[in-house]
């Protein structure tokens, strides 16, 4: 009886190992993604950056989920130095002032990111802190260079995917404000750079 106990206990620790790898090989292959998306968002930024002169963006990225850890990951992936030996261009955007927004099932997550050189202009917490409000979101932490935050769903009166079009039009609207998101001459205050920029605004 003894040996079966023992027999039963060692197979239920093994499911577990197995259920544990099986969770962890998830998890490394959603921060791969994020990582990779991250890095394809930073070459478009930059491009971006140099073709228009813009110095901030707000965009979305996907593969996050809501998962502010994965959004973290995706903005190392944008600000990590480009390799020259490298097929495939990543990274490359480091200087670049920008917001992330993931949107999951149960939440929406937000990253905002501001190099050194440029917080005289733009704070991250204080941008952070504007576009929340909108939402009636949560600060989680920041600082003058990076700041997180999280707007819960709740299914019924709240929606992550909604939230996120509130949040993006208020970051721009926020950038408007602060003379950091170029308007057109005139009265024309809906200009935004051409579809092909690949950035969603």
């Amino acid at each position: 009886r003894v040996q079966r106990e023992r027999a039963d206990a060692n197979d239920g620790s093994c499911a577990g190992r197995r259920r544990q790898e099986a969770r962890n090989m998830a998890d490394s292959k959603k921060m791969k993604a994020a990582v990779k998306e991250g890095g394809k968002k930073g070459v478009e930024l930059a491009g971006c950056a140099d073709m228009g002169g813009l110095e901030f963006f707000t965009t979305q990225i996907e593969s996050a989920e809501g998962d502010l850890e994965l959004l973290v990951a995706a903005m190392d992936g944008a600000n990590k130095e480009p390799d020259p030996n490298e097929e495939e261009a990543k990274g490359g955007s480091g200087m670049v002032g920008k917001m992330f927004l993931s949107s999951g099932d149960k939440q929406l997550a937000l990253l905002a990111y501001v190099p050194e050189s440029k917080t005289d202009k733009c704070n991250a917490s204080e941008w952070m802190k504007a576009v929340l409000a909108s939402c009636n979101g949560e600060f989680v932490e920041g600082d003058a260079k990076l700041a997180k935050g999280k707007i819960a769903g709740d299914g019924e009166t709240r929606f992550p995917l909604k939230d996120k079009d509130t949040c993006q039009a208020a970051s721009v609207s926020w950038l408007k404000e602060k003379g950091l998101f170029p308007q057109a001459d005139g009265d024309d205050d809906d200009w935004v750079p051409d579809d092909d920029a690949g950035i969603e605004w």
